[in-house]
């Protein structure tokens, strides 16, 4: 018997057929095409991973430097003066300070990082900016920094604003023209458009107030 031999014509020799040089640009083509895409697509979501990183970051670098701001003291005298416990109203002499009324801002010599002169009243954060005296970027307390070059919030900025605010029942004044409810305003920015903005409000604890 004569040994099965492979049709020469018809459609085994096309189903045999190599690849044409079209085909095999085609083929570069379109890998071209999906690879490039990818890489389009892969740098998007590498860019969302960074923004959601650093306005997580921001968020908790503003949430606690609010709660900083918060916790401090907030009467008629300045914290420090003899009577800060004793007065009844935000006046000097007699049942009021002895020396210091509380006053939005910081007093002569206070800085948030000195240990022998810190930030000891809510009005003292008034103005406070990072980076700023002390402080060459965003910075804890200690002055330790947090955002060092390479981190998530490189280039970012921090301030705080203080304004008197009314609330229902208490005047943003009392009669000595003295704040005694605070709006406390905290804001984080970053050059890439990342901004996060906190706001709360204190009220002036006066123990003795009339």
């Amino acid at each position: 018997m004569r040994p099965a031999t492979r049709p020469r014509h018809g459609p085994w020799r096309r189903a045999t057929r190599g690849f044409t040089l079209i085909d095999v640009l085609v083929l570069i083509v379109l890998v071209g095409t999906v690879a490039g895409s990818l890489t389009v697509l892969f740098s998007r979501l590498a860019a969302q991973s960074a923004e959601s990183v650093r306005a997580r970051q921001s968020l908790a670098l503003a949430q606690a430097l609010l709660n900083e701001v918060r916790a401090m003291p907030f009467s008629f005298c300045d914290p420090q003066d003899a009577r800060a416990r004793l007065a009844s109203g935000a006046f000097l002499g007699g049942a009021g300070c002895a020396t210091t009324v509380d006053a939005i801002g910081p007093e002569p010599g206070e800085s948030r990082y000195n240990a022998l002169n810190r930030f000891d009243g809510v009005s003292d954060y008034q103005g406070f900016a990072m980076p700023g005296p002390g402080c060459a970027g965003l910075c804890d307390i200690a002055g330790n920094l947090l955002n060092p070059p390479g981190s998530a919030l490189a280039g970012c900025s921090a301030t705080v604003g203080l304004a008197p605010a009314a609330l229902p029942g208490v005047a943003a004044l009392d009669a000595n023209g003295r704040a005694q409810a605070l709006r406390i305003d905290v804001t984080v920015r970053c050059a890439v458009g990342t901004t996060v903005t906190l706001q709360a409000l204190r009220l002036r604890h006066a123990p003795r107030a009339v």
